[in-house]
């Protein structure tokens, strides 16, 4: 995890958000016959072609619970993505605002975002989960009881109450409820107190009794003045009543964005009539698929929705009425990204977490120490009781250490100066015996069991033919000194630490947007 990667939460917002003009493209395979062949022939070269997947969305969420709906496909999560700005600027256009400001930069960091998939972790308690998100997010400056108290209240607001010490559980261990889980996730977010929540279709994956649960959860929230936007694909009527604002998106385009009782009385004075008794949802997907097939009536409602008034389309500024975006901008730039933790107690606080999942799930547990306990007493079997003689004894010394030494990369292997005789290779291959980890580790480990030993024929002990030392320089491995052992141990330190910040480097530079 980067370093800076929360901000404190005291940025204040009334959470309204508003967007005009979005529109997003992204990079596809190219389908024709010849680019496919000349990909077949160049697996290296990729060839794109661009798609666009929103085009020229406007709209404004405030304080409620507003849905975006639409068949699979239609660019609801792509809006909910660039909304809480979590999409690659890259191929994004048009503007987001928000209490009639541009985003900060840390606005992603001081919204609460529930991913699709239960991310907390199955070891771990309700509560335990909670304390975790609160610790890792917020700023230092809030103290241990500080914390507890606020992970209570949420779980007050949720009704956690009953399952607050409860495991979430796993594949393996029983938890809590389906239901329980999912507002466990959303309590990760509310910690942050969060104005305005993001949800990625919050139902999926939950019978019809969980679902009418979690979103009369969130409808709560809303009514304490938080902004609820979430993408939702074909929600029973007893769920569809909460929404206070809906927004209908077929193949990228908004065909209508108004409230939820509207959406009958919009599409019926366009032909399309609701049957007595038909849940408006149902039907408004069954219109928005059936439109799908036919550009031009999208196209038709897209530029109606453009010009529709307040009473049926849910009122926010025009980018031609919109404040000056200088101006914005130059306030924008007063706003300041800082970490809310220090590098130190991120590292803490995950490995605290990593340590309580690795000691609460004993069947993970159990079944590496059982493989490392019947590996270790396989090798111990296969190679117990070496004798030190000149034929058996050295060459079972020298598997045990190449056991022990050898990795995954065969050319590292390769160029330990055991398999191959690196006198032999060619030069301009040669330097690549000083990046092999075998060969400092076989290097360390035979210096270390050859030394000092002397080895004597078959049957005779009192003819000693041959020493360790002998067998070293026979090897070409230095030994005259301590230094000659302790080398390798470093050069490993140093590969180690190098790998390490390498990987640290490589974390930084992934892109956090999707």
């Amino acid at each position: 995890m980067a370093a800076v990667n929360q901000v404190s939460t005291t940025v204040s917002s009334t959470g309204t958000i508003s967007f005009h003009n979005i529109n997003y493209t992204v990079g596809t395979k190219a389908r024709s016959h010849k680019r496919r062949s000349k990909c077949l022939t160049l697996p290296f070269f990729k060839v794109t072609e661009q798609k666009q997947i929103l085009f020229d969305v406007s709209g404004r969420f405030m304080n409620g619970m507003n849905a975006i709906l639409g068949p699979s496909g239609s660019g609801k999560s792509s809006l909910l993505d660039i909304l809480a700005d979590r999409k690659d600027p890259r191929g994004t256009s048009g503007i987001v605002l928000v209490d009639n400001f541009p985003r900060h930069p840390s606005f992603r960091y001081t919204v609460g975002y529930v991913v699709q998939e239960d991310i907390c972790s199955g070891t771990l308690t309700v509560r335990e989960n909670l304390y975790f998100s609160v610790s890792l997010r917020l700023s230092e400056a809030l103290s241990a009881s500080d914390k507890r108290v606020r992970v209570s209240t949420v779980i007050t607001e949720l009704s956690l109450e009953a399952c607050a010490d409860t495991r979430v559980g796993t594949e393996f261990l029983r938890g809590i409820s389906g239901g329980e889980k999912k507002r466990t996730c959303i309590g990760m977010e509310l910690v942050l107190s969060p104005n305005i929540l993001f949800l990625d279709e919050p139902t999926t994956g939950l019978d019809a009794s969980t679902a009418i649960s979690i979103m009369n959860c969130l409808k709560d929230l809303s009514r304490r003045g938080r902004t609820i936007i979430f993408s939702i694909h074909q929600p029973r009527y007893s769920i569809f009543k909460l929404f206070d604002t809906v927004m209908l998106m077929c193949n990228g385009q908004c065909v209508y964005h108004g409230s939820a009782k509207g959406v009958v009385p919009y599409f019926s004075t366009h032909d399309y009539q609701c049957e007595p008794y038909d849940n408006p949802a149902d039907f408004a997907l069954d219109v928005l698929i059936d439109i799908g097939r036919k550009p031009d009536i999208i196209a038709k409602l897209n530029d109606l929705y453009n010009k529709t008034d307040a009473d049926t389309s849910a009122a926010f500024p025009r980018p031609g009425n919109m404040i000056d975006l200088e101006s914005l901008d130059h306030k924008r730039r007063k706003y300041k990204v800082q970490a809310a933790r220090s590098l130190g107690a991120e590292i803490f606080y995950l490995s605290q977490r990593t340590l309580r999942n690795s000691f609460r799930n004993p069947a993970l547990a159990l079944s590496q120490i059982s493989v490392s306990i019947i590996l270790g007493a396989m090798v111990g079997l296969l190679f117990y009781d070496l004798k030190k003689t000149t034929d058996s004894g050295v060459q079972n010394r020298l598997a045990v250490a190449l056991i022990i030494a050898i990795l995954i990369c065969v050319m590292m292997t390769m160029f330990s100066g055991f398999v191959l005789d690196l006198d032999s290779v060619f030069k301009w291959l040669s330097w690549i015996q000083w990046t092999s980890a075998s060969r400092y580790v076989s290097n360390l480990l035979i210096i270390n069991e050859f030394q000092g030993l002397t080895f004597c024929l078959s049957n005779q002990t009192n003819v000693c033919p041959m020493t360790g030392e002998q067998i070293l320089d026979n090897l070409d491995i230095p030994h005259a000194n301590s230094w000659d052992l302790w080398k390798n141990f470093l050069a490993l330190t140093i590969m180690t630490v190098l790998f390490l910040i390498s990987s640290y480097i490589q974390l930084i530079r992934i892109k956090k947007t999707k």
